[in-house]
C-alpha cells in the first residue's frame, strides 16, 4: 500500500536556503496536488523586542509575517498556478524545533521540507535545528543541503 503526500510543511527563516526548500516542496507538491504550509517561528526574545515597539501588536506582527511568507513563496514558485498549492501561512512564537514538530503533528502533514546548512541552535547544543527536527518529527523529513547561499539558515 503506497503512501499519499497531501500536505507538506516548510519552516522558513526567510533565507535563500529556505527559498531552495520552498522550490523543492513546490516541485513535490505540484504533481501530487498536495497542500503547502509555510511556518515562521519567532523566538520569544525577538517577539518581546518586537512587541516593545510603541503601537505594535501581535496581530500586526502576524499580518506582516504572513504577508512576507506569501511574498517569499511567490518569489520561489516557477508558475503562477502554483500559488494555489499554498494552503496556509503560520506564524508562531517559541523554540523552533518544538514548534516545527508540533505544527507538523497538529496539522497532520505528511512531509517536512527543511534546509540544512549546519548552523547550530546554540554552541552548547552542537546539533542544528534541522537535525533535531529529523530526530523528533513523527513524519518524514526531507532535508535540502543548502550550499546555495552564504547566509546561514536552520
Amino acid at each position: 500500500m503506497g503512501k499519499k503526500i497531501s500536505a507538506i510543511l516548510v519552516p522558513t527563516d526567510y533565507s535563500n536556503c529556505t527559498g531552495e526548500a520552498i522550490s523543492w516542496a513546490v516541485a513535490l507538491a505540484a504533481p501530487l496536488s498536495a497542500d503547502l504550509l509555510l511556518l515562521h517561528v519567532i523566538r520569544r526574545e525577538t517577539a518581546d523586542e518586537m512587541l516593545s515597539i510603541p503601537g505594535m501588536s501581535w496581530e500586526m506582527i502576524v499580518r506582516q509575517e504572513e504577508k512576507a511568507l506569501v511574498e517569499m513563496f511567490r518569489t520561489w514558485m516557477t508558475e503562477e498556478g502554483e500559488i494555489s498549492l499554498l494552503r496556509e501561512t503560520l506564524v508562531t512564537v517559541g523554540e523552533p524545533v518544538e514548534k516545527i514538530v508540533t505544527t507538523a503533528f497538529e496539522r497532520q502533514v505528511d512531509l517536512i521540507v527543511i534546509p540544512t546548512y549546519g548552523r547550530k541552535d546554540s554552541p552548547e547544543e552542537g546539533v542544528s535545528v534541522s537535525d533535531r527536527v529529523v530526530r523528533m518529527a513523527t513524519c518524514p523529513v526531507m532535508t535540502i543541503q543548502a550550499a546555495c547561499c552564504e547566509d546561514p539558515c536552520f
